[in-house]
């Protein structure tokens, strides 16, 4: 599997195009040293070929000088003797210095400074003879042609020092022109080469770095239309959450309200079997009262029969209020199953939820528990009143067995009493099972609310991840746009 990045692939392409314009840079440079060193070569040919050009002509000056003295006699026709001889001499060690490295050359200077050295003894003695006005003894000598013939054998010797000099000036001349030619082929053709390879390494890069880009972005476009349609579910699930928690909400405040009717009624309930416990105490204080005054018994017997009687229409009420507890509670408990549905729906945010909903179940059984318990009470509180109404009629029909009677009537109201004290107490009871509902009313309110809010925030989340999904899928295709792909 290819690992490298783009950064490293256009480093290696940048570090292949510069070691091969190094490689060039270098060979070129190569050459043209090679060409500087053969160009000062063949100055140095031409200055050592100058110099024999000034010796040969030296010589002949100072051969030029000594006739013109011959003839003449006179002085100044040897001022080209003169500085012949000083010019003859600096060119030879010239010469001698600038071929120190051609041994062949330093053979034949060797041999030409030992006939320049007996040309100009030969040139010195016919110039002595002529001072001395000895003309005639001076021409002798000329006349011998040793001279002329040690002239011939400088002239061929000068001659195979500029034989050996253009011979080394011809092929050092070939050799630049040769690495003049190879340099200019050399860059000809490496800077075409260079330039094609680099039009392949950029070709190769070029091609490697799109061919990456575009597996890139194949894969984030398709990730992000992946994502992109996730989100859209996911808002879409958000938002009809967030629909079902409102309308979770707008229930549970209506089941809040009917507890706090169910409460109000559990109160009052409550409060008439007070009144009822109140008023069988005082029946019983009534009876106690008409064993000591019977004759006003037919007066006591007939309030007691129209109390018992309206006791009997309260129970009547009590039993109607009971109804509609257990109807509540009932109500309560599919409620809570309700609530218990929808808190596992919410997940995570439904926990607290559900534990409220458990905790409302429980109180609706507890009251349909109590209202069972008061249903009970009720049906013996009807009986007693019943007897207690038939005791009433028996007494005023009977009112000469009035102390028997009376004291049946005490009997049946005492258990009247007990029976109105846990009828009261069992209200007492339903009251603070209300109270309790309405607690747990306000706990789920709260909870709901907690969750409304909490579906919201998610529905936002929702739309701004939707939000960043789609922009992200737009930033794709706008890249593969830009690198080609389709």
């Amino acid at each position: 599997m290819n690992r490298w990045t783009v950064g490293s692939k256009i480093a290696a392409g940048y570090a292949l195009a510069f070691f091969m314009v190094l490689t060039l840079g270098y060979f070129s440079y190569r050459n043209a040293v090679e060409l500087t060193e053969g160009a000062s070569l063949r100055a140095h040919t031409f200055i050592v070929i100058a110099k024999i050009g000034n010796l040969l002509s030296a010589l002949q000056d100072a051969e030029t000088g000594q006739r013109g003295y011959l003839l003449v006699g006179d002085e100044s026709y040897l001022q080209p003797y003169i500085s012949g001889v000083t010019k003859a001499n600096q060119a030879l060690q010239e010469l001698r210095t600038l071929t120190a490295d051609n041994p062949s050359q330093q053979r034949r200077l060797a041999l030409l400074l030992t006939l320049v050295n007996d040309k100009f003894e030969e040139l010195k003695k016919t110039i002595a003879l002529r001072e001395n006005k000895e003309l005639a003894a001076a021409l002798k000598i000329v006349k011998t042609n040793s001279g002329k013939d040690e002239m011939d054998q400088i002239r061929k010797i000068i001659s195979d020092l500029l034989n050996e000099e253009n011979s080394l000036l011809n092929a050092r001349t070939n050799l630049e022109n040769a690495g003049a030619s190879s340099t200019r082929t050399f860059i000809l053709y490496g800077v075409a080469a260079v330039a094609f390879c680099m039009m392949l390494i950029g070709f190769a890069v070029t091609r490697a770095i799109s061919d990456q880009l575009k597996s890139s972005m194949s894969q984030l476009a398709s990730t992000s239309s992946q994502i992109l349609a996730t989100t859209t579910q996911i808002s879409t699930g958000a938002a009809e959450t967030a629909t079902a928690v409102t309308e979770t909400t707008a229930t549970v405040e209506e089941v809040k309200q009917t507890a706090q009717l169910a409460s109000q009624k559990a109160k009052s309930v409550s409060e008439s079997a007070q009144k009822a416990s109140q008023t069988s105490i005082d029946g019983r204080k009534a009876v106690e009262d008409s064993v000591g005054a019977m004759q006003d018994i037919q007066k006591q017997m007939e309030t007691i029969a129209e109390r018992v009687v309206a006791l009997s229409e309260q129970g009547l009420a009590i039993g109607e209020i009971i109804v509609s507890v257990n109807d509540l509670a009932e109500q309560s408990s599919i409620l809570a199953v309700n609530a218990a549905i929808e808190a596992n729906k919410a997940g995570e945010h439904g926990k607290g939820f559900s534990v409220v909903a458990h905790e409302i179940k429980s109180l609706a059984e507890q009251s349909k528990q109590s209202t069972a318990q008061v249903r009970t009470i009720l049906t013996e509180i009807q009986k007693g009143t019943s007897a207690a109404v038939l005791a009433a009629e028996q007494g005023t029909k009977m009112a000469e067995a009035g102390m028997k009677q009376s004291r049946e009537a005490g009997a049946s109201i005492g258990r009247l009493s007990d029976s109105i004290a846990e009828a009261a107490q069992a209200s007492v009871q339903i009251a603070a099972s209300s109270q309790q509902q309405m607690v747990g009313m306000d706990q789920v309110a709260l909870a709901m609310e907690s969750i409304k809010q909490a579906s919201q925030q998610h529905a936002s989340g929702t739309r701004q991840a939707e939000e960043a999904a789609r922009n992200l899928h737009e930033i794709s295709n706008h890249l593969g746009e830009m690198i080609g792909v389709s």
